[in-house]
């Protein structure tokens, strides 16, 4: 295992390299770095050689004063392979790392062997930008480590069923803590417009290689079905030119954390079922 700074498009980026194998670059969500990947990476690296990284503006990499958006960040991870020497690799993006990713794999597909997009949309409809407004008012009011916000991303992002034990209700305060030590407050709020800005779909579309939507189907931040005005994880399979789907039953936004072992099987089959990176 490595894990040390590396020069990445002008910033210097914290990375771990963990396993053997063909690499799989994981690109963490809006408010918790690497440690998205926690529960997942031990499992997948017996596998894989994953990459976890943080991005620009997270956890221990540099946060440079300049505009942050989903292009930025998806130029970063090609950046983080070119830096690594790695010509092809397996993309797995969580949420706002999903949506990374489904640029990365729209806008560099020669990089890509196969993408894995996780509870992520296209585009957010109404009640999905809600729920990112409502991050930015509490930032702007009680900063990055504010309790309400960590106990509101908790349910929003947690079934049912893993905050009824006793780990699932200790989240509240790991939320809190990685909200607090792994964020600033001015990058989280970019990356919440970033989100509210966003269409994906032309992307989508663009998506050569093979691809996995993966959700659970009880996504309540994420949902499917967008709505009318939005684009869901549902549009994003269906409009896949190479894609398949995989609903985590009684998992919430976050599959690797209240679904692990079900989303590291799917995910594991997917990226064997397409293997060939170089």
């Amino acid at each position: 295992m490595t894990d040390s700074m590396i020069e990445v498009r002008g910033a210097r980026l914290w990375h771990e390299i963990s396993g053997e194998g063909e690499p799989v670059l994981q690109i963490h969500g809006s408010g918790f770095g690497h440690f998205n990947f926690g529960p997942i990476t031990p499992i997948l690296s017996k596998t894989f050689r994953c990459i976890d990284y943080d991005q620009r503006g997270y956890g221990a990499s540099e946060k440079p004063e300049q505009h942050y958006d989903l292009e930025v960040w998806a130029d970063d991870a090609v950046g983080m392979l070119d830096a690594l020497g790695i010509e092809k690799a397996h993309i797995h993006g969580t949420s706002m790392g999903g949506m990374v990713a489904t640029i990365v794999a729209g806008k560099y597909p020669d990089r890509v062997q196969s993408v894995v997009i996780n509870c992520a949309a296209a585009k957010l409809g109404f009640s999905g930008r809600l729920v990112f407004k409502n991050w930015i008012d509490l930032i702007k009011l009680e900063g990055c480590g504010s309790r309400i916000l960590a106990e509101l991303i908790a349910w929003q992002c947690l079934s049912r069923a893993y905050m009824a034990t006793p780990e699932g209700q200790e989240g509240v305060e790991v939320i809190q803590q990685i909200l607090r030590d792994a964020n600033e407050d001015r990058v989280m709020i970019q990356a919440c417009e970033a989100m509210n800005a966003m269409d994906n779909r032309d992307w989508v579309k663009k998506i050569t290689s093979p691809a996995l939507v993966i959700g659970g189907d009880e996504d309540v931040m994420t949902p499917w079905d967008q709505g009318p005005d939005g684009a869901g994880q549902q549009w994003i399979a269906d409009n896949l030119p190479n894609g398949e789907t995989y609903v985590v039953k009684g998992g919430n936004h976050s599959t690797i954390f209240d679904s692990t072992e079900d989303h590291a099987q799917a995910v594991t089959a997917f990226f064997t079922k397409h293997a060939g990176a170089a």
